[in-house]
């Protein structure tokens, strides 16, 4: 994203959060401009950073966005292997704290921003990857109980009850995945004899 784009984006969340009026925003533009446009994408960077500082001279104050909550504030110090945290917990839907909240259960350090070692970095990689993989597995045993018909995945012949907390267990998990599959290639068997 270009500095100008990234301005622009920054004028409207202003616009937005300020609630002003969209007669007083095109007159405010207009005016900035030297009367060369009363939209935001006809201004320069220049113009664009002076519309940033009339909102904050009214009061506005930039806050960060819900995703970026939590993100270390020294994330460009930190080694590599942050950015790939950092878009896991984006795919995973999850914030920064729990990130955070592995770098305590396994090193006992509330904060990704404070881990020091390659290695606790590439463990907490590990660890969300193992969520990923939990997640995957899950949504596979929820398609093939739909495809098979099955309300409750302890239904499958062969399994026991499944204990309070399997969504949370990749080798139960597993083991599910296994025998579903099992249960639909034997229900398309039945269809075609």
């Amino acid at each position: 994203m270009t500095i100008l784009k990234s301005l622009i984006t920054k004028i409207h969340v202003a616009k937005s959060q300020t609630g002003i009026d969209e007669e007083s925003y095109r007159a405010m533009l207009w005016r900035i401009s030297n009367g060369k446009t009363s939209s935001s994408k006809g201004l320069t960077t220049g113009q664009a950073e002076k519309v940033l500082e009339e909102f904050q001279a009214k009061g506005w104050k930039p806050r960060p966005s819900r995703k970026a909550k939590g993100k270390p504030h020294n994330f460009k110090q930190l080694p590599g292997e942050v950015e790939v945290i950092e878009a896991q917990l984006a795919a995973l839907k999850l914030p920064w704290s729990y990130a955070d909240s592995i770098a305590k259960q396994m090193f006992g350090i509330p904060k990704v921003a404070w881990l020091v070692k390659p290695s606790q970095f590439k463990a907490v990689l590990a660890a969300l990857h193992v969520e990923q993989e939990k997640r995957d597995l899950l949504r596979q045993v929820e398609n093939l109980c739909r495809e098979c018909s099955i309300e409750h995945p302890d239904q499958v012949a062969g399994l026991e009850q499944l204990p309070k907390d399997w969504r949370r267990q990749r080798p139960i998990l597993k083991a599910l995945v296994d025998a579903l599959h099992a249960a639909a290639a034997a229900r398309k068997g039945e269809a075609c004899a």
